[in-house]
């Protein structure tokens, strides 16, 4: 009790030195936006609409109050919200931890109560599956987020971690993940979270906002408001580092970072087109990473994430005003074109003068063609597979392969680390099917 009054007074002090004039800046200061309610039946955040003309550019928001709430034995903070009238932010990374008994518990829908490791997985990937599209396709042998055990989720979408951690399982949805899932994911995760699963936590989520034209968004921009002080929800602004050429950009990218990578709330303002390998892309993305190390994260932040992100800095008020992030669908196809374009580029420049040079020696197309070619007809280059992946590039779910006896050709075709994971199950009985040979 004694360490959460001190909090309170701490939170106090912090609120009289916001409020304090200062002469750095005369802009008046206004009172934290109430909390707006968020409905679970709430229209689906991906239908968003095209980007709106800004009207004004420095409406910013100052708080001045923190809200703390106690959390297994610590004051904790929680992330501030600002109403968002259209959806200007998306989800591009979260990983939520739940007890195993969450699998317990769903595991009547099958009557198989689940016993092992490999049993909790199964389930886990039949869980994930109704949620995401997609379930657990391969072991992925290797130690991840302490946990003792990882498997991939989908086509490299994420992973499940298991083992040891107070007998959690941790679900780890990637960026790539995030795209790819079945329309929706986000209402069945907040219902999953809300009325299934068993001590579920959300320790980290990242929103994020893309401007393709940086009509809005700019690293110049985002470095101009940390120094006007537009960066710092209380008395101190956060710490910022520059990544890039910034005094002679060379094309490759510049990126802003804002606060400690190991606070609770991390800032990346970076030149997406031109990571992506176009040096002439104006795309850039504005991301707010929230962790669970010193705040709560509510679970209809997955419902409603660009209040969040409104909330996170006091800068991004203004996006609040009919601007819109673009759909997923949209940032797939503009990441797609940017890695085919720039993939001819590399060829063109690196082997355009072989490729000439044996065309014409060859004289024959097909011939010349089956000379260069890669002795894999099914290989594909690191730099466009991402852009290729989606619900039916996934291999299929292991826990499918219960659902019937695998013999012959059908063990063979299967792959070696999937048949591999599959040949340490008990032979099941009762119904339940298991590798046989």
């Amino acid at each position: 009790m004694a360490k959460f009054k001190n909090a309170i007074s701490d939170a106090k002090e912090n609120e009289e030195a916001t409020t304090r004039p200062t002469k750095r800046s005369a802009k008046p200061r206004y009172e934290r936006l109430p909390h707006r309610k968020c409905e679970v039946d709430s229209p689906p955040f991906n239908n968003m609409g095209e980007t709106g003309e800004l009207e004004k550019a420095h409406d910013i928001a100052m708080f001045s109050k923190v809200d703390l709430v106690m959390s297994d034995g610590e004051v904790k903070m929680l992330p501030l919200r600002l109403p968002a009238p259209n959806q200007c932010a998306v989800i591009d990374w979260v990983n939520i931890t739940v007890h195993e008994q969450t699998f317990v518990r769903t595991s009547r829908e099958i009557e198989r109560t689940p016993l092992t490791d490999d049993d909790f997985i199964c389930e886990a990937s039949r869980v994930f599956n109704k949620i995401f599209g997609f379930g657990v396709t391969a072991e992925h042998g290797k130690m991840m987020n302490f946990y003792k055990n990882s498997w991939v989720l989908g086509d490299g979408f994420g992973f499940v971690c298991f083992g040891g951690q107070a007998n959690t399982l941790m679900l780890v949805l990637n960026g790539t993940g995030c795209l790819n899932a079945v329309a929706g994911w986000e209402k069945r995760l907040f219902q999953f979270l809300n009325t299934v699963a068993v001590r579920p936590t959300i320790t980290r989520i990242d929103l994020a906002h893309d401007d393709f034209d940086s009509k809005f968004i700019t690293v110049d921009w985002a470095e101009t408001q940390w120094i006007q002080g537009n960066m710092s929800c209380g008395a101190q602004a956060p710490n910022i580092e520059k990544r890039g050429n910034w005094h002679r950009p060379n094309g490759r990218g510049r990126t802003l970072y804002i606060g400690c990578r190991e606070s609770g709330k991390f800032g990346r303002i970076y030149e997406r087109g031109k990571k992506e390998g176009d040096k002439q892309s104006l795309w850039t993305r504005f991301e707010t990473e929230l962790k669970s190390s010193d705040r709560v994260i509510p679970f209809d932040i997955l419902l409603d994430p660009s209040a969040y992100f409104l909330g996170s800095y006091p800068c991004l008020a203004f996006l609040k005003n009919d601007i819109t992030t673009p759909k997923r669908i949209q940032i797939k196809k503009k990441a797609a074109t940017i890695a085919y374009e720039r993939s001819l580029e590399i060829v063109k420049t690196q082997c355009g003068k072989y490729i000439t040079f044996f065309r014409q020696l060859f004289n024959d197309d097909a011939l010349f063609l089956s000379k260069i070619s890669h002795s894999d007809p099914n290989a594909i280059p690191k730099r466009i597979q991402n852009t290729l992946k989606s619900i039916e590039t996934c291999p299929t779910a292991f826990h499918d392969y219960r659902n019937y006896k695998l013999t012959g050709e059908a063990a063979l075709s299967l792959p070696f680390e999937t048949l591999s994971w599959m040949k340490q199950w008990p032979t099941l009985t009762g119904g339940q099917c298991g590798l046989a040979y």
